[in-house]
């Protein structure tokens, strides 16, 4: 039964914070538990989360607002449960952040924490609703309106997160998978197959991977795939509903076909990057950014970032497959991002989140997409391009300075590209004309004259270089930023991994970082300006003081 928690409203007069010191009030004040307990714990929307529990008289829930809170103070500090619930128990400033005025009040319990999550996650699952990205929003929302933020311009990255599973090989995974299908056959199954799996299931499959010869790896495989051609015919009908059945099943189509009646192992070149990394985690992707690779997800934060703030934060967030495009994550994120944030009318990402569909939206939206880097080679020779609405041409000029007037694209005769012709004689005394290549440019030489070739995709990359090279020098390095931040949000990442795996769980994972994220900023915030308060308080006061003094005793009048 859902019961709201409000009892931290009633302060008691035998509390704790009314037994410190002058000394020790400062330092609670002051302190970033009493930041949160202002800026997070009393926003939590509590009522939202009644959802998870039943609507019939029964046993109280744990306080939501506790449970919730906690978990944020868990990722704010980089704890494990253990760091969370010491500190819960004993640490007074702990116990002041989620609302408890009294050493004896106990806590909830480990499992009632671990049932709030899950309860999170079936409900996602099961409906849809994110509902810790939703207080997440809540929260978002009311410190950017309480600051004064400006959110019209903004940047965003996006970063791996890999998965807190085993690095499998391909062999190893696939006898882990089949002893992982053994341990839930039944008696009469395991009998049946147990000489055929004998060799795997007295020892790991790390274990059984490591004695096998080079030599050996090809017999190997071919034993595997009989010993999966014999599971799957037997096991089909029988373990269908098992998870460990629909593990193997997946395994099984993604490795190996059928041929004449003959299974073979598929080339391991024929493998995609959504084929299965782990069986402990069936949507971790995979993907090599430059040297890096990483099993697991991709995080994708946006942040306000107008040069007049004073203070930004973490406006949007977002877990995905680590193989999604970052143009796909911004044509899909984007509505979101306008719909909490309404006032966005400048983007600044780096060169791979360009796309005709992004572009499309982005104009569609007024929003100017700024890109500090393109996709591919940049040409060593400059076009630029102008559109002439009057007369309906474009106008090219190349960075020599030979401008022409180019011809649109006949749609009736399904021409798809615009042409461009420059004059070759001009292009003759160019210093650039030999790097002015049809490999890199698209400049085609036919003498006695140039051309260059150009779609809408292109115009539309151009107009992205032109909206950064229209901005001020001080505007032109806004996105840098951004990558501090992701160095903040993977403060608990591990050798490039989360302590959890999943989808959901890594989501939940990247949204109370970016909680405590941005109260950090916000504490750092309060008590800068809090010390400039006291400074000019101070410098009042003296002032004040020094005029007293130069004033006569007794008035002349």
């Amino acid at each position: 039964m859902y019961k709201r928690n409000d009892s931290y409203k009633q302060q008691d007069l035998f509390g704790i914070k009314n037994s410190l010191s002058a000394k020790q009030e400062r330092i609670w004040n002051n302190s970033i538990e009493n930041c949160f307990f202002e800026q997070i714990f009393k926003k939590i929307n509590q009522d939202r989360f009644k959802v998870l529990y039943s609507e019939k008289k029964s046993r109280p829930n744990v306080a939501v607002n506790q449970l919730v809170g906690s978990l944020i103070l868990k990722h704010l500090f980089n704890w494990t449960y253990e760091d969370l619930f010491r500190n819960l128990h004993f640490n007074l400033l702990t116990r002041h952040a989620i609302g408890l005025q009294h050493l004896q009040e106990d806590v909830f319990s480990e499992a009632s924490i671990f049932n709030f999550q899950n309860r999170v996650i079936e409900h996602f699952v099961r409906t849809g609703e994110d509902l810790l990205t939703e207080v997440f929003d809540r929260l978002t929302t009311s410190q950017l309106k309480e600051f004064g933020i400006m959110t019209d311009i903004q940047r965003g990255d996006s970063f791996l997160l890999g998965s807190n599973i085993f690095d499998y090989t391909r062999l190893q995974l696939l006898i882990e998978v089949i002893l992982r299908l053994y341990r839930n056959l039944d008696t009469i199954d395991k009998e049946r197959f147990s000489e055929l799996l004998s060799k795997y299931t007295k020892q790991t499959s790390g274990q059984y991977v490591f004695r096998i010869k080079k030599e050996d790896l090809p017999k190997e495989s071919q034993t595997l795939a009989k010993i999966y051609h014999d599971l799957f015919i037997m096991a089909n009908n029988k373990y269908s509903d098992h998870r460990a059945f629909k593990i193997f099943e997946r395994v099984y189509y993604e490795h190996f076909i059928v041929v004449e009646d003959k299974i073979e192992l598929l080339p391991a070149n024929t493998l995609t990057s959504d084929s299965l990394m782990s069986p402990d985690d069936d949507q971790a992707t995979f993907r090599k950014k430059g040297k890096i690779k990483s099993k697991g997800y991709s995080g994708h934060i946006s942040e306000t970032a107008n040069p007049e703030n004073k203070l930004n934060l973490i406006t949007d967030v977002i877990t995905v497959p680590n193989n999604t495009d970052d143009a796909r994550i911004l044509e899909e994120r984007l509505p979101t991002m306008i719909e909490k944030t309404s006032d966005l009318n400048e983007y600044h990402a780096d060169g791979s989140y360009g796309s005709p569909t992004v572009d499309l939206m982005m104009e569609d939206q007024d929003i100017t997409q700024v890109q500090t880097a393109v996709r591919g080679k940049r040409p060593h020779a400059k076009m630029s391009i102008k559109e002439d609405e009057s007369e309906e041409v474009y106008w090219v000029k190349c960075e020599y300075g030979q401008k022409v007037k180019a011809e649109k694209a006949n749609k009736g005769k399904n021409v798809k590209r615009h042409k461009a012709v420059f004059d070759y004689q001009t292009c003759l005394q160019c210093p650039l004309k030999d790097k002015c290549s049809s490999r890199i440019t698209g400049v085609k030489i036919n003498r006695p004259k140039r051309t260059w070739y150009f779609s809408e995709e292109k115009i539309r990359l151009h107009k992205r270089l032109q909206n950064f090279e229209k901005l001020p020098e001080e505007r032109r390095k806004i996105r840098a930023n951004v990558e501090a931040t992701v160095k903040e949000l993977k403060r608990g990442v591990k050798n490039g991994k989360v302590r959890v795996r999943s989808y959901v769980r890594v989501g939940c994972y990247l949204t109370f970082t970016s909680i405590a994220v941005n109260l950090t900023r916000i504490h750092k915030y309060v008590l800068k300006s809090n010390r400039n308060m006291l400074r000019m308080a101070l410098i009042t006061r003296i002032h004040a003081l020094l005029n007293l003094q130069n004033e006569p005793l007794i008035s002349s009048n």
